[in-house]
């Protein structure tokens, strides 16, 4: 099922973030209690979705989203490996798109790690493109038209 993120998924929402994308993102991250503070700050930004089993298990999955305007920025995106491949990343964006179009969005992006191959194939398959690469950020931007 896919929810809204309650405060009770950010211990599973950080240790999502610990183990599936600070391993592959090319920058430095604090650890620990750091990581927790500074990632709970961030899902205050914006709006937060959280995939679980039902609606009172933990997260297995979430994504963050924020909006500037028309646009909506796709900021995090996790799935715990056990529950991968069963379509809750594309449920995830599914649900953020059609918010987005909700709030007024035109256009979606998102930044991917230039070396996260997984993840650009995923944004891909969803109908993103290229829009700029980033070298400051070692990061590609995708574009996607809500």
């Amino acid at each position: 099922m896919i929810r809204w993120r309650r405060f009770r998924d950010d211990k599973a929402i950080v240790e999502l973030v610990r183990t599936q994308l600070v391993p592959i993102s090319p920058w430095q991250h604090p650890r620990d209690r750091r990581l927790h503070t500074d990632i709970v700050r961030r899902l205050r930004k914006g709006a937060t979705l959280v995939a679980s089993r039902t609606n009172r298990s933990p997260a297995i999955g979430f994504l963050h989203m924020e909006f500037r305007g028309s646009k909506l920025f796709i900021d995090l995106l996790a799935v715990d490996p056990r529950h991968q491949n069963k379509k809750l990343g594309t449920a995830l964006m599914a649900r953020a798109e059609a918010y987005g179009r909700s709030r007024g969005c035109t256009a979606a992006y998102v930044f991917v790690d230039e070396l996260n191959y997984r993840a650009l194939r995923f944004y891909r398959r969803l109908g993103y493109a290229a829009f700029s690469a980033v070298p400051s950020l070692q990061a590609v931007e995708l574009v996607k038209s809500l």
